[in-house]
C-alpha cells in the first residue's frame, strides 16, 4: 500500500467514525457516558474523539473540550483537548501533505509575490490563525500541509496559539453546558474572547497588509 492509498483509508475510515459517534456528540451527558464507560482506556478514547474532530469538526470544538472540563476536571480537560488537537492537527497536516500537495504546489507557486511571502512568514501565520476563532481549525491544518512549511514549524506555531485558544474554549464549553448556573459567566468569558482575539484578528490583518505592501 502506497502513501497515497494509506492516506486515503485513513481519511475515510476517519470520516466513518465521526459518523458513527456524531450523534453522541450532541449531547454532553451522552458523550460522558460514552468517554467514561471505557475506564482506564478513557483517556485514549477521548484523545482520538478530539483527533477526529480536527480532522472533520462536525461540532464546535468548544463543546467538547467543555465535555473534557466536566468529566477530567479543568486541568486534565484541557491538556487532553490540547494532546488531542495537536494529534488531530498533525494527522490533517500529513494527510495534505501526501495527498494534495504534489498537486497545489504548481498552483500556489502561480501566486508569485504572495507565494514567498506566504512560505517566508509561515509560522507567523500559523501562529494568528490558531487565535482567531473564526478561522476552521482543520483548514489552517490543510492549508499548511499542502504548503512548503516544515511540520516542526507548523507545530510549533500550533502548540503556541492553541494553548491561549483552548483555555477559552474550554471556559466557553464548560460554562455552555452549565448555563443555567451562571449564565453572566458565560457571558463573560464570550465577552473577553471578542476583545481578545478580535484584537488578534485585527493585528493579523494589519501585519499580511504591511508585509503586502511592502512586497509590492
Amino acid at each position: 500500500m502506497t502513501k497515497k492509498h494509506f492516506s486515503f483509508f485513513t481519511l475515510v475510515v476517519s470520516l466513518t467514525f465521526v459518523i458513527i459517534l456524531y450523534p453522541k456528540l450532541q449531547n454532553p451527558a451522552d458523550l460522558q457516558l460514552f468517554v467514561t464507560q471505557w475506564e482506564w482506556l478513557s483517556i485514549f478514547v477521548d484523545l482520538l474523539i478530539i483527533a477526529l474532530l480536527a480532522l472533520f469538526p462536525v461540532v464546535p470544538f468548544a463543546l467538547v473540550a467543555g465535555v473534557n472540563t466536566l468529566v477530567f476536571g479543568w486541568f486534565s480537560g484541557f491538556l487532553l483537548s490540547l494532546g488531542g488537537s495537536l494529534l488531530g492537527a498533525s494527522a490533517g497536516f500529513f494527510l495534505a501533505r501526501t495527498l494534495g500537495q504534489e498537486w497545489a504546489q504548481p498552483k500556489i507557486g502561480k501566486l508569485g509575490k504572495w507565494a514567498a511571502l506566504i512560505e517566508g512568514n509561515s509560522f507567523s501565520i500559523i501562529l494568528i490563525s490558531r487565535m482567531i476563532p473564526i478561522l476552521p481549525s482543520a483548514a489552517v491544518n490543510y492549508a499548511a500541509g499542502l504548503s512548503l512549511m516544515t511540520f516542526p514549524t507548523f507545530l510549533t506555531a500550533s502548540l503556541i496559539g492553541k494553548i491561549p485558544m483552548i483555555v477559552w474554549e474550554s471556559w466557553i464549553g464548560h460554562d455552555f453546558w452549565q448555563l443555567t448556573e451562571n449564565p453572566s459567566r458565560f457571558l463573560l468569558a464570550l465577552l473577553i474572547g471578542a476583545l481578545l482575539f478580535g484584537s488578534v484578528g485585527v493585528y493579523g490583518y494589519y501585519s499580511i497588509k504591511r508585509c503586502k505592501d511592502l512586497s509590492q
